[in-house]
C-alpha cells in the first residue's frame, strides 16, 4: 500500500508542474473484480485515455489510494470494477473517504459494471441516481442513441454508435439525472438509459453502462465518450 501512496503523491505533485507545462488532470483508473476481463480494461485506457485528454493516470485495485491526504486533489476516479461487496475492497473508512472526496469536489466516470459494485452499499449508489436491476445476454450487438448533442460529453460524437455488450436496465433514474444517450439491443425497439450526469455534493458524477468486451473500449466513438466525460467530471477549464 505504501509504493501506491507514494505513487499518488507523485502523481499529485508531477499534476502541479511547472507553469511552463501543459496543465494534465490528475486522476486514477480504479479496476478489478470479476465476471470481466479488467487487464484488459486497464491496459486499453492507459494507452487511449492518455491519447485523448491532458492527463496522468495510475491504476488501482481496491481503495487505498483513498488513504493518501492527497486523495482529495485528485479531478477524477474513473471507475471500471465490479465487486460484489466492499468487503477486502475498502474498509469502513475508505468507504467514508470516497463518499466524502466526491462530495468536495472530485468527479467521477463511473464505467459499466462499476454502477453495479457494491450491491449492499446503499450510500455509494446516490452517485448514480438509480441502481442496476438485470442484464440478459453479453453476446449481443447494442446501438447507443445520443439523446442530447449539445452537452460537452456529447457534443462531437455521431448520433449513434454500437458496441457488443449486455444490456443494463434500472431502475427509473432519479429527477436530477440528465441522460445523455440510450441504448437498445439491436433489432428491437425499447430503449434504456446508458449514458447520464448527476452532481453529488460539488462532485460531477458521469455513469456509462457499455460495455462488456474488451474489444468495445477499442472503439473510437466510445473512446471518445469515455474522454469527454472525463474532462466534464473533472471540470476541465470551458466543461
Amino acid at each position: 500500500m505504501r509504493g501506491l501512496l507514494v505513487g499518488l503523491s507523485a502523481l499529485l505533485t508531477l499534476g502541479a508542474g511547472a507553469q511552463d507545462a501543459p496543465e494534465r488532470l490528475r486522476a486514477v483508473l480504479w479496476v478489478g473484480g470479476f465476471a470481466h476481463d479488467f487487464d484488459a480494461f486497464a491496459t486499453i485506457t492507459q494507452e487511449f485515455l492518455p491519447e485523448r485528454v491532458p492527463v496522468e493516470l495510475t491504476v488501482v485495485r481496491d481503495g487505498s489510494f483513498l488513504d493518501a491526504p492527497e486523495a482529495a486533489d485528485l479531478d477524477v476516479i474513473v471507475m471500471n470494477h465490479c465487486f460484489e461487496k466492499a468487503d477486502g475492497v475498502l474498509s469502513e473508512e475508505q468507504q467514508q473517504r470516497l463518499l466524502e472526496v466526491v462530495r468536495g469536489g472530485v468527479g467521477v466516470v463511473a464505467v459499466h459494471a462499476s454502477y453495479y459494485s457494491f450491491t449492499e452499499w446503499e450510500a455509494v449508489h446516490e452517485f448514480y441516481g438509480a441502481r442496476f436491476t438485470q442484464h440478459g445476454s453479453s453476446e449481443i450487438n447494442v446501438d447507443v442513441r445520443l439523446t442530447d448533442r449539445e452537452h460537452p460529453i456529447t457534443r462531437d460524437l455521431p448520433e449513434t454508435f454500437g458496441v457488443r455488450t449486455e444490456l443494463y436496465e434500472s431502475t427509473p433514474l432519479a429527477e436530477d439525472c440528465q441522460v445523455l444517450a440510450v441504448a437498445r439491443e439491436e433489432g428491437t425497439e425499447k430503449e434504456h438509459p446508458s449514458v447520464w450526469t448527476r452532481e453529488y455534493g460539488e462532485g460531477r458524477v458521469v455513469t456509462i453502462l457499455p460495455a462488456h468486451w474488451p474489444e468495445a473500449y477499442r472503439v473510437p466513438e466510445f473512446q471518445q465518450l469515455i474522454a469527454n466525460a472525463t474532462r466534464w467530471a473533472a471540470k476541465e477549464a470551458g466543461r
